[in-house]
């Protein structure tokens, strides 16, 4: 039977993971104090005083900031005292209750990522989260996909940088993909598998040290055709969750083809041009233009408005590059 190994909360988004021992889950709701604060991006249209879901690309995050991972930071949940180290020291210490305080927090954040225009603002979710996905979905990775990743590209990939709430040991190697549709059971709690977990380039950062030193999305998109890695879940059942749980998996769920052939990048030797975002490697195909209304298919990348973002991570137009198509994909 596989067994849940880790257990791990992210109070402010883009910052670092906190492992909890156990977790006491509600039905329908996301896992507790999970990105419950951000800081907005200057520009982006994030109210402050009335902040509601938005798409990565519009906060301060791994994807385009790696220089957080920098500092180990914690945030006490029940104090929300906030404090930061480098190394063995610690360099910056908050109470994120304290609207005097947010300042100072503000310009910490900036000095970590200075390329900002301005310093970022420190938003509170109220009642919601802000999460990569806007539904109440909870993240679990399971160890054995990871380990046979680095035995096909012959390199360590340490698991945090997926940044899941779950991590299982136990399982066959993509053996979470054929539990889609079905549900497992944790501990108490019971969730369904709702689907899979597209990566983007914050998988990229060493979690250790703030380097983008590998390209994941990339390797996996080469690979298997896809940038899946890990399952989503949905809470069907509310219970207590502990490491060393063990996780109850569906029988009769059909299998699938989870670890195709590898495919070789080639140029695109068709008429199509393509565009990849260098965030969330999200494809813009110019035939078929983006899944908004508002632009007609067939519109050329360079003709898109000004302000058009990037409909799967909301970053601007800028973040994007030509994109080498991969062979039957």
């Amino acid at each position: 039977m596989p067994v849940l190994r880790g257990l791990y909360r992210y109070p402010i988004k883009g910052l670092s993971p906190q492992p909890v021992p156990g977790i006491e889950l509600e039905e329908g709701k996301p896992f507790p104090h999970d990105r419950i604060f951000a800081f907005a991006r200057p520009g982006s249209p994030i109210n402050p005083a009335a902040p509601r879901w938005g798409k990565k690309g519009l906060f301060v995050m791994l994807m385009l900031d790696e220089a957080l991972a920098r500092v180990q930071t914690n945030l006490d949940v029940e104090t929300f005292a906030f404090t930061a180290n480098e190394g063995n020291h610690q360099v910056f210490s908050a109470d994120l209750s304290d609207p005097a305080a947010l300042p100072e927090v503000e310009k910490f954040v900036h000095g970590l990522v200075p390329n900002l225009r301005a310093a970022p603002r420190l938003v509170r979710a109220q009642g919601g989260h802000f999460m990569d996905k806007p539904d109440n979905v909870l993240s679990l990775i399971n160890l054995a996909t990871v380990r046979s990743l680095e035995e096909r590209w012959g390199y360590a990939i340490d698991p945090l940088r997926f940044r899941a709430n779950f991590y299982i040991d136990g399982a066959r190697p993509w053996e979470e993909f054929e539990w889609i549709g079905g549900d497992v059971a944790i501990g108490d709690a019971r969730f369904r598998v709702d689907r899979r977990n597209g990566r983007c380039s914050a998988t990229n950062v060493n979690p250790t040290n703030g380097q983008r030193d590998l390209d994941l999305p990339g390797s996996l998109r080469a690979s298997f055709g896809h940038k899946d890695l890990g399952v989503y879940l949905v809470v069907r059942q509310g219970g207590k969750v502990v490491i060393g749980d063990g996780v109850m998996v569906p029988h009769g769920v059909e299998v699938l083809s989870t670890d195709p052939p590898p495919v070789a990048a080639i140029a695109s030797t068709d008429q199509r041009r393509r565009f990849i975002c260098r965030g969330c490697y999200f494809i813009y195909e110019e035939a078929e233009g983006p899944p908004q209304a508002a632009v007609a298919p067939s519109t050329p990348f360079a003709a898109l408005p000004p302000d058009w973002r990037c409909p799967d991570c909301g970053t601007e137009r800028e973040n994007f590059r030509p994109y080498v198509s991969l062979h039957g994909v």
